[in-house]
C-alpha cells in the first residue's frame, strides 16, 4: 500500500475492481482494492532510459508509482494482473502512437503484402471465470505435479519460448533452470497433458489477433507478443522538452513534472489546432488583401527618385 499519497491526489486515480482483472481477484482478499492512474511527465521522462536491459525494472517502477494497493501487497499480485495494469497505464497515458504495426510479407491467398496498425484497444483479455485447479496428472510419470499462476516477482524471468512459459507455472521450490530442464525432459504425452491443463486455466492478454487481407479478405491469425520489452517505447528527452516548451510559448502554461502526460498531449493537440486555424485565417486575410489590390500592383517595384550626378574628383 502506498501511504504517501495525499487525499487530494487520490482524485487522479481510477478504481480498478478485482473483477476487472484477468484473475477476477479470486486469489486476493475480499477487501483488496486497487487504484491506478496514468503516467506523469516525470514518469514519461523516465522512459528515456527504457531499453531491453531495463524494461522490466522500469515497468515495475511505473506500477509502483502509479498504483495504490489496499489489503493487497504488490508481491501478492498475479503476473497476468500485473501485465493488465501496465497495459492499462500504457493505453490510457498516450493518445498518440498507441499500438503496434504488424507486417505480413505475403498473403496466403493473393500473395499481397499486408501492413496493419493495431491499436491497444484491439487486444482482448482472457479471464479466469472457471476457477483454478492447481494439480495436473502426468500419465507417463504416473504422478501429479502442482502448477500455479505466476506472481509479480516472477516478472524477473526472461521467458523466451514455450518451454520456459510452461516451466514458469510449475509450483515448486526448484530454480527456474531446474524447472525448465524438467519440462524439456517430459515425454510428448506428459508435455501435452501439462500444456493443455495450463492453457485451460490461463488468463491475461490474448496475443493472437485476426488480420484480414485488404485485397482478398483472407483471415490471418498473427501472434503478437506484448511484454515488458515492447509495451513502452524509448522516448527522447529532447522531444518531451520540445513539447513542454511549445506549450509554454503558445499558452503561457508552466508544465511541471507532476502534470499528467495525458494533459500534456491534449494541450499539444489544442495548440496545434489553434496554430492551424491561425494559419488558415492569415492565409485568408492575405488572399482578401490580394483580391482588393489593383491588378499587377503586387509585382510592381516602386521606382526610387534619381539622384544628381556628383563631379568626378
Amino acid at each position: 500500500m502506498q501511504s504517501s499519497v495525499s487525499n487530494y491526489d487520490r482524485f487522479n486515480y481510477w478504481e480498478m475492481y478485482p473483477e476487472e482483472l484477468p484473475s477476477r481477484g479470486i486469489f486476493y482478499s475480499k477487501d483488496a482494492r486497487i487504484r491506478v492512474r496514468t503516467m506523469s511527465v516525470l514518469e514519461v521522462k523516465f522512459l528515456a532510459t527504457y531499453m531491453e536491459s531495463t524494461a522490466t525494472r522500469i515497468c515495475n517502477e511505473i506500477i509502483n508509482k502509479c498504483t495504490i494497493f489496499e489489503n493487497l501487497t504488490i508481491d501478492e499480485l498475479l503476473l497476468p494482473d500485473r501485465d493488465y495494469i501496465i497495459f492499462w497505464i500504457r493505453l490510457n497515458t498516450f493518445n498518440t502512437s498507441n499500438g503496434f504495426t504488424v507486417s505480413i510479407p505475403h498473403c496466403a491467398t493473393c500473395n499481397n503484402e499486408i501492413v496493419k496498425d493495431l491499436s491497444l484497444e484491439t487486444f482482448k483479455h482472457k479471464y479466469l471465470d472457471n476457477g483454478f485447479e492447481p494439480n495436473v496428472y502426468l500419465p507417463d510419470l504416473g504422478m501429479e505435479i502442482p502448477i500455479k499462476i505466476p506472481k509479480y516477482g516472477d516478472s524477473i524471468y526472461n521467458v523466451e519460448n514455450e518451454i520456459e512459459e510452461v516451466a514458469l507455472r510449475i509450483d515448486s521450490d526448484n530454480t527456474f533452470e531446474e524447472k525448465t530442464r524438467f519440462v524439456s525432459s517430459l515425454t510428448a504425452l506428459d508435455y501435452i497433458h501439462l500444456k493443455e491443463h495450463i492453457e485451460k486455466y490461463n488468463c491475461g492478454i490474448i496475443d493472437e489477433v485476426p488480420i484480414y487481407c485488404p485485397e482478398c479478405g483472407t483471415e490471418h491469425i498473427v501472434k503478437v507478443y506484448i511484454n515488458d520489452l515492447n509495451i513502452f517505447t524509448h522516448v527522447e528527452l529532447r522531444d518531451i522538452l520540445e513539447k513542454i516548451t511549445q506549450i509554454a510559448k503558445y499558452s503561457h502554461l508552466t508544465i511541471t513534472n507532476d502534470w499528467s502526460w495525458v494533459e500534456v498531449e491534449l494541450e499539444m493537440q489544442i495548440i496545434n489546432e489553434m496554430i492551424r486555424e491561425e494559419n488558415e485565417a492569415n492565409q485568408k486575410q492575405l488572399q482578401n488583401m490580394s483580391s482588393r489590390m489593383p491588378s499587377g500592383s503586387m509585382n510592381t517595384t516602386p521606382k526610387m527618385p534619381s539622384l544628381p550626378s556628383l563631379p568626378h574628383m
